[in-house]
């Protein structure tokens, strides 16, 4: 009478560790280890993205095609003390320092993906802002080659909606925060300006053109700081006033969107974004 129940309970058990097995989710070497966190949730198509108020998240892959093996990038969402927060993760086998990828938050306009800017503000006359403050705060846990770069495109006329227009891009600014590996700005480094008291790196790229995919090519400048900065606040009209006094940018033009996201260069990285703000006047 007992072995039939004793059978009955084994079969139950290993019924029950199979479900607990499926729901686990299969880690190989290129996947991407963020996604594996507890209480993580992820989205690994390329060019997802998801709204959350004015920013939107995105899972920018664009220069995967130069993969050097199997790769994964995903969004991530988690919520820690009641809070949500939203982030990023990625695995790309080798090196390459023209940048696998970019995931990363918008902010108004992208000329690469067109669609309706997410705030009205943007764009706006390079000499017109008052205000345009980012104010932002990460955690990271990276290994290889990256950066943490926000930017902004600047383009040659207003476009609230409409479609691509990567031909409209004169400049590409870009705020390197923090970088290791083989990263490092393009073109070559011109001067050390000093704005709100504070030395920074200038490096700049005439004719650049990302992955060369479209006919659009601009003028890409960073401004690298001289410390890894996680959290911090960024005055971009005191960067832009440098680079009109200097020639670099028109006044006249548009910064159509503000980005903020990592460049991959290779390795492995998770990125936890803990507060993002886009302050305008």
């Amino acid at each position: 009478m007992f072995a039939p129940r004793l059978s009955w309970l084994t079969l139950v058990f290993a019924l029950g560790s199979l479900a607990i097995g499926a729901c686990r989710l299969r880690r190989d070497a290129h996947n991407a280890p963020g996604k594996y966190e507890p209480g993580v949730s992820s989205e690994c198509n390329n060019g997802y993205a998801v709204a959350d108020g004015p920013y939107r998240y995105e899972n920018n892959q664009w220069g995967s095609g130069k993969a050097q093996g199997s790769f994964e990038q995903c969004l991530l969402k988690r919520t820690v003390d009641g809070k949500k927060e939203r982030g990023w993760t990625w695995s790309f086998p080798g090196t390459d320092q023209t940048v696998f990828s970019y995931p990363e938050i918008i902010f108004g306009w992208k000329p690469w993906t067109g669609g309706k800017t997410t705030d009205p503000h943007l764009p706006t006359r390079v000499g017109d802002f008052s205000k345009l403050t980012l104010v932002y705060e990460v955690e990271s846990q990276i290994t290889g080659s990256y950066n943490l770069a926000p930017e902004i495109w600047i383009v040659n006329r207003r476009v609230e909606s409409g479609p691509a227009a990567p031909r409209s891009i004169t400049a590409e600014v870009m705020f390197w925060l923090d970088s290791g590996g083989v990263a490092q700005p393009g073109g070559a480094l011109v001067g050390r300006p000093v704005v709100n008291g504070q030395p920074y790196e200038l490096w700049v790229q005439n004719g650049a053109n990302g992955s060369g995919a479209s006919e659009a090519s601009w003028r890409l400048i960073s401004f690298k700081w001289p410390e890894p900065q996680l959290k911090g606040q960024i005055d971009i009209p005191a960067f832009t006033r440098v680079l009109v006094d200097q020639n670099l940018i028109d006044p006249n033009h548009y910064i159509a969107t503000v980005e903020f996201g990592n460049e991959v260069t290779g390795g492995t990285g998770t990125t936890w974004v803990k507060h993002i703000e886009v302050q305008t006047l």
